[in-house]
Parts: C-alpha cells; structure tokens; sequence
C-alpha cells in the first residue's frame, strides 16, 4: 500500500527506550511528511500498542490524523484504514475505540501531549 510506512523493529525499540513514545511520533513524521502544513499535533498512546497523532492548525482546528501500529510497525496515513473514537467516561478516564481494518481495538487512551509543534517535530 502506498499510504503505510514500514519501521524496523530494532528503530522502534532504540527510540521508545532512549526517548519514549515521543520520540517514535517525532521520527515516524521526519519520514512522513503529512499532506498539509500544520502548526501542530496531539499524540495519543491507544493501549499498549498503538500511537495516535492528531494534525492540528493554528487554532488547534484538526487537519488529519495518522495511526502507529506499534505490534506489526506499521505507520497507517490513510483515513479509510482505520477509524478511531475517543470517549470520556463518567469517571472521567479516556477511552478508546479503534476500527484498523477487520481488527477492533479498545481501551484506555492515555495523552501524551496536548500539543507538539510543528518546529519542535522538524527541529
């Protein structure tokens, strides 16, 4: 497919214990540049393996989102491979369901930054 991004194992593993899941989104975006300019992003850790990242503009309006399956090291950038919705419970946790093809994922959604800049990714 042309809208994935294949990372090795090895890449992945070396930047989540010298930089955390961060560090994942930062060199996951060097590689993929998202179709339109936005000023920043939202990053989201779905359970314990996916990373959700949430393109926003200036006024924090959202542009697009790209999914990292962690598990299979798969970058998805295509909105009709998978669907994500993120609920607040009355606890006030966060919750999350996820649709990546045939699979269905849920469970807790857990922010990981509120806001990454643009500068900051690219830096």
């Amino acid at each position: 497919m042309e809208n994935r991004i294949d990372l090795s194992k090895e890449t992945l593993e070396k930047l989540k214990k010298e930089r955390g899941y961060l560090a994942i989104v930062k060199e996951t975006l060097k590689k993929f540049k998202p179709p339109k300019k936005f000023a920043g992003a939202t990053v989201y850790k779905l359970g314990e393996e996916h990373l959700l990242v949430l393109f926003l503009d200036e006024e924090e309006n959202p542009l697009g989102d790209m999914l990292i399956d962690l598990k299979n090291d798969v970058v998805f950038t295509d909105p009709h491979q998978f669907k994500v919705k993120i609920e607040i419970t009355p606890q006030g946790m966060e919750h999350y369901k996820l649709w990546e093809g045939n699979k269905y994922f849920e469970g807790k959604a857990t922010l990981l930054t509120p806001w990454i800049s643009y500068e900051e990714i690219y830096s």
